[in-house]
Parts: structure tokens; sequence; C-alpha cells
């Protein structure tokens, strides 16, 4: 099924009081660009402005906290002071049609710093604090702290609000069983846990006068929790006391690789949650969850699952995906990879960025300005860095050449994409090569580029961005036939059978990532880790699901200990306190980490413009890669 321009995405919806353009909603993601004090900025603005630009009928800006005694990093609406901040926020979205909504949140329990409330004392984790269990006049309280944040909203110019019900925020943490352990009104049966939610959606309702949206989780994902046919319940309850449309979601802090799906989470993993929900209410209902694939997200609508379809990530990698859907411009889409290196960023208090599109987060700053002077510029490498650097310098009138020893571009993203649980990463590879072709660069596939060729061509400027080569430790018997470096047994460029024994020297993303594909095709591995835990490099979300996921399928990591000596058939290596032990292995894969090799190219080339970048440099991450092609192509 094609999308067209009379697409059902583009079909304007009324309900409530409110018209929206389109079925389109952009999601309220944390992006972590307000300023310490919770308070807007001329990048919290630039960054809603491109989004309505793109094209999108309605956008819930992110969460905005509702209690003056909360800790965090998002914005805040509890004062009068954050008003005209907000206000701003609200012109920019409307400047292009689009409606503007905003979405409240109380975290509860699920705060980094600052006061831990709960409906009861229920730590979050083993590491988190125990809560402070709210008394009936700070539950009171707090229902008073909503209302106001939303006669606040309504001031700022909001056309609605949402409440965050979901994810194990505070108000769902009174739905669930497993944290709302009281006996007084509000714990108990089902309709005594939904006392404070009800009482925030009739306090929301009675103190202002546009629609009232609400978040919810059907399903807590865990034993002992809530479920569907009682979070259906609650839905109607919702519907009753005055909320007008349902965001329906699942999960919580304990299942986010449920509610914020990686790339091996299938799309439209919880539309069937929507469907349930939209048959028990009369209120529009909208669907989340990876529904960046157009007909995908046509197919929700139609078959009556949903009203409405939430994009989130999708518009962080591509602010246009509504116009180019609607346009019939589909495959000009910057694909959302669904790496998580936004939700990771901003995770751990750090403001947003995406590693596919690195205009996001650099709104309020970033300018595409034509070449002054064309020139002829020369990319040396076809990985993230190559591919932005050469795009860029593209659009800005240079003449481009792209430069690819290998008879793909892509650079690591080819090794990447062979771990199950890294696939889609090749969607962005396919895009910009395609996007090679459209705008005019120059593409040469399976030629080394030396001092020779360069002196040949005769570029103005030369980018190297060759990326990195594997580290390889000075270990005793390191140049032993069986031992290889990883990549080659995830490219299945090394024969390994089932029921062999594989000790993969370093545990960050390559060495865990070899580990599941190996142990999935029935190798017996063993990770030995210098550090005291595996899967650093791996965003938070994936990384704590692989290494459970490795645990259960057998396979044996050592922490705190460093490989010492490679023998026939054996590994030996020496624990933190000094003991030594040894592991069988008839093969030994290295993943420790990676060398910088653009200097070699690059010293070679005086007397040129030479720009060394990426991994080329020194060794990064996605979202440093595309970053640095992006700048890099910006100045020249």
């Amino acid at each position: 099924m094609a999308v067209t321009t009379t697409s059902v995405l583009f079909e304007p919806v009324t309900f409530a009081g409110l018209s929206l353009p389109n079925r389109l909603v952009m999601a309220p993601m944390g992006s972590c660009q307000s300023d310490g004090g919770g308070y807007v900025t001329d990048q919290t603005v630039a960054y809603y402005r491109r989004r309505a630009q793109g094209g999108v009928g309605t956008i819930t800006v992110e969460s905005a906290l509702v209690s003056p005694h909360v800790e965090g990093h998002e914005p805040r609406l509890h004062g009068p002071d954050f008003v005209p901040g907000m206000r701003r926020v609200v012109e920019a979205i409307r400047e292009a049609g689009t409606v503007a909504g905003l979405q409240l949140m109380h975290p509860g329990r699920q705060v980094t710093s600052g006061p831990s409330v709960a409906p009861s004392p229920v730590k979050l984790n083993s590491f988190a604090p125990t809560p402070h269990e709210l008394t009936v006049a700070e539950i009171e309280t707090i229902v008073s702290q909503y209302a106001n944040a939303a006669r606040l909203a309504q001031e700022a110019g909001f056309d609605f609000v949402e409440v965050h019900g979901a994810h194990g925020y505070l108000p769902s943490d009174f739905l669930s069983p497993l944290v709302n352990q009281r006996t007084d009104g509000y714990g108990g049966d089902t309709e005594r846990r939904a006392r404070f939610p009800l009482e925030v959606a009739q306090a929301i309702v009675e103190a202002t006068d546009f629609p009232l949206f609400w978040r919810i989780s059907v399903e807590e994902l865990r034993a002992g929790g809530y479920g569907v046919d009682e979070q259906i319940e609650v839905a109607r309850m919702l519907e009753a006391a005055g909320v007008a449309c349902l965001s329906v979601s699942a999960g919580t802090w304990h299942t986010l690789e449920v509610t914020v799906a990686p790339m091996w989470v299938p799309r439209g993993h919880m539309v069937g949650y929507a469907g349930q929900v939209r048959e028990a209410v009369t209120i529009p209902v909208i669907a989340v969850g990876r529904l960046d694939d157009p007909v995908l997200a046509e197919r929700v609508i139609r078959q009556g699952a949903a009203d409405l379809v939430m994009l989130g990530r999708g518009l962080l990698a591509d602010a246009e995906w509504p116009a180019k859907v609607r346009d019939g411009r589909v495959d000009e889409i910057r694909p959302c990879i669904a790496c998580n290196a936004c939700v990771d960023l901003v995770g751990r208090g750090l403001e947003l960025r995406c590693a596919v599109n690195p205009e996001t987060g650099r709104e309020a700053t970033w300018t595409m300005e034509p070449a002054i002077e064309p020139r002829r510029v020369l990319v040396v490498g076809g990985g993230p860095a190559g591919l932005e650097a050469a795009h860029v310098a593209r659009l800005r009138g240079h003449q481009v050449s792209i430069w690819e020893r290998d008879g793909l571009l892509g650079g690591k993203l080819d090794v990447a994409s062979r771990a199950p649980s890294k696939g889609e990463v090749l969607r962005f590879r396919d895009y910009e090569h395609r996007m090679m072709e459209r705008i005019g660069v120059d593409v040469h596939l399976g030629e080394e580029v030396t001092a020779e060729v360069i002196q040949r061509e005769d570029p103005d400027v030369v980018v190297i961005a060759t990326g990195a080569a594997p580290l390889i430790p000075p270990i005793d018997g390191v140049d032993a036939p069986h031992v290889v470096d990883a990549q080659e047994l995830l490219c299945a460029r090394v024969a390994v059978a089932p029921g062999q024994r594989v000790v993969i020297v370093g545990g960050s993303a390559t060495g865990c990532e070899t580990a599941e594909d190996l142990v999935g095709r029935g190798v017996l591995v063993t990770i030995v880790e210098m550090l005291g835990a595996i899967g650093h490099g791996i965003e938070s979300i994936t990384r704590r699901h692989m290494v459970r996921k490795l645990r259960t399928d057998g396979v044996q990591v050592i922490t705190k200990a460093r490989v010492v000596g490679i023998e026939p058939g054996r590994v030996v290596y020496e624990a933190e306190d000094g003991e030594e032990g040894g592991l069988e292995a008839e093969i030994v894969a290295l993943a420790v980490g990676w060398r910088p090799r653009g200097s070699q190219l690059a010293d070679e080339l005086e007397g040129r413009e030479v720009v060394v970048l990426g991994d080329a440099e020194r060794a990064a991450d996605f979202v440093a890669a595309t970053g640095a092609g992006a700048e890099a192509a910006r100045r020249f």
C-alpha cells in the first residue's frame, strides 16, 4: 500500500473544540534544553519551531514539572515566571499552523536527585532511595499543583494539556498494586488506586476550559502489576472525569525496551493496546510505538486501531517527515534507526542529540549557508562522518567526491548491522547513498586513496574520515593463528561452528554484539572484561536487556580481569586480586577498542587544506561522527 497525498494521515480531525490539521502528533520527548532553572531557552523555541515547520499537525511539548519541590532537567510550569517562555514556544508552533499542547508531569519516585515521593515507600530499584509516602494533605497539594500548571498553560496559549499518567510516574504508581500498598481511600481495589489520577483530571477540567489529554500505560509488564483489563476500566473512568483524548502506551522504567523501543523491537508493537482502548471508549485514541513507517502509520488509522498517530524519534531524525510523506518524497526521509542515542543522552541529563541528524539539538544556531566560493572537496572514507561531510558540503554548493576502499559505503555500520540487535543501522547508510546520487556527489567504491591519488585529483579540500582500526593489545600469544578481530566473526569471515568455544577479550559494544551473534549460532562464549561490568558503549536500554539476555543464553562473563596470555586452546587471565585463571578457547576474538588511522595520510598531504574528523581523528560514537562531519562541512 502506497502513501499518497490523499492519505488518511493528512485528514483534519475535530473534537473537544480542537481542530487538528492532520492525524500526526509529535510526542512529548525530553530534550534537556531548558536552562538550569527550568526556563525555556532560545534553543527550545527553535527546536519546536523546526518540527512545526515540518508539517506535523499537533505538537505535545515535553513534560513540564508541576511541583516546585521536584528536581529535574525538565522545563517547569508551577509559577507565573515560567509563562512568558512557554508563550514563546506556543507562538513558534502556531506560526506554522500547528496545534500546541503541553504535557504536565510529576515524576514521583523516578527522580535522579532531590526528594522522592510515592503512594507507598517502595523503592524504584536497589540503588534508589526509599521514597517518602505521601500523606493525604500532600496528595491534595499535588492535585492542586496539576490544576495550577494547567491554568498557567492555558494562560501561555496552549490549546490543550496532557497529563503524563504512564511509565511509572506518580499517577501510574498510584495505579500500580506493586507500588501502591496503601490501606486508605487511595489504595486497595482499582477504583481506590485510580482516585489520585481521577482527582487530578477533575481538578484540571474544573480549573480550565480547554481539552485534557491523558497518557496511560495499559500494562505494567511486571508480575503482579496492573494489566490491560484493569487499565481499560481506568480509561473509562478517565473519560467520565472529562479526559478528551487518550495516548496509549505501556510499561514503566523497568520495561523501557517496550516504552522506548530500540531498533530490535518491531514497529507498531503497542498498536494492539491502542485498539483495545479505542473499542472501550468514545473519545479519540493516539497510537504510539515506532510508527515512523508511513505505510504502517496509515494502516493504523485505516484499520481503526487509533484516531491519531504519535511520532517521536522519527521527528528528531527528520523534522520534515510529515511534509515528505504528504508530498510523496518518502525515500528522502532521513530514517530514525531507533538507536536510542537521543534517549540515552537525555537520560543522563545531557542535551538532546540525534545520531542520524546533526541539526537536532542545534536548531538555534544551525545554518546551511551556500558556499561563497564553490570548491572541489574530496572525502576519504564512507563511514558516518564522511557521508555527512559529503552530504552537507554538496548541499552548500561544493563539488564533492567521496572515496571508500570497500565495495560499499557505511564504514563500521556494515559490521554493526551484523549484530542481531542492530540490523537497522543500514537504513541510514542506504539513505545517505541515495542522497549522494540524488544531489550529485561523485561516489568511488573499492578504491584506496593514497597521496598519489589526491595529487592526481587535485582537490581544494581533503576531508579524511578513514575511521579507526582495531586495537591489538600487548598480550603474549596475540599473534597466534586462532586469534582474530571480533569483527571477522561478526561478518562471518572466520568460520565458527556450534559447540566451539570462543573467548572474547573485551566486553564493550563490539564484544557484547559479537557474543550476541555467536551464542545465537550455538557457540559457547565467554567474555573477559577489565572493568566491573560489560556493555560500555551500548545505549542504556539495549545494554540492560542485552546483558540480561547474554547471561540467560549461557554466555559466561568474567569482569575485573585482564587477559595476560593466549596459548593453543587456552586463554590465561588475571583477576583483580592477582589470581590467575584459565579458559578453554578454540578461537580468541579481540574487541578491546580502536585507534585512529587518519594521521598518516594527513602527514603526507603537507601544503594542502586537510580536515581530519570522526574516528580518523579520535575514536568516537555515531552521534559524534555525524556531528563532526556536518560541522566540518559547514565551515569550508
